[in-house]
């Protein structure tokens, strides 16, 4: 039986992924994109807007602009470099670290799961997608398999219908993500997809985000 679905879509590459293997799998109903003062937020939003109309789903934005005023983030902070690496770097936990911490927003999958979630028990819907990976769970804990149950678990209890979290790319990388998506009966819309960290009128190509990106669909 498929389950009505809240998309967290941020318009990147893996939340793009997920509404991908949502529509195929199970019925997504509506999408959710988080506007935090991010410096990409308007090539995100344009990226979820195609990526919904494509899916043929309805899209929702939430002001969360108080987080990144609260941030140190360089995702948000005009007087922070966003950090740049090389792809030989990307599987060096002593430069991603640094990178994470960099880029990192407090608390705000934490933020966003919930938000969705009340979305989702407000008109029925029976879980909120999720755009995770296993290569990223390595530098981001809030993106790993743990943090998806254990969110789980805290939404039996602060919704009434037991909102369940669900990522369908958990246990891959981004690359094997990236092969799965060919696998799809319907054509994944890569061109609409946003996944630099900044919000220029094309890819910096350079961030952590860009380079992952790249080696993903290194055989476009």
């Amino acid at each position: 039986m498929k389950r009505k679905s809240i998309i967290l879509l941020s318009g990147g590459f893996d939340s793009a992924a997920n509404l991908a293997f949502c529509d195929h799998l199970d019925s997504p109903i509506l999408a959710i994109t988080a506007q935090y003062g991010q410096k990409a937020y308007q090539r995100e939003i344009q990226a979820a807007q195609k990526l919904c109309q494509y899916y043929q789903i309805d899209h929702q934005i939430v002001d969360l602009e108080w987080l990144g005023a609260i941030s140190n983030s360089s995702l948000t902070r005009k007087d922070r470099a966003i950090p740049q690496l090389n792809a030989l770097q990307l599987d060096d936990l002593h430069h991603t670290q640094k990178t994470a911490t960099a880029v990192w927003v407090p608390n705000r999958n934490g933020l966003l799961i919930h938000v969705a979630a009340a979305y989702a028990e407000s008109i029925g819907a029976e879980q909120v997608v999720v755009g995770f990976n296993s290569e990223e769970a390595a530098t981001f804990p809030d993106n790993s398999l743990d943090y998806l149950n254990r969110a789980t678990l805290a939404l039996e209890l602060s919704t009434a219908t037991q909102v369940r979290v669900h990522c369908y790319t958990i246990e891959w990388n981004k690359n094997q993500i990236f092969k799965k998506l060919q696998e799809l009966p319907k054509k994944f819309p890569i061109e609409a997809v946003w996944s630099c960290y900044e919000g220029n009128a094309e890819p910096c190509g350079k961030c952590e985000s860009c380079q992952r990106f790249y080696r993903a669909t290194a055989t476009l």
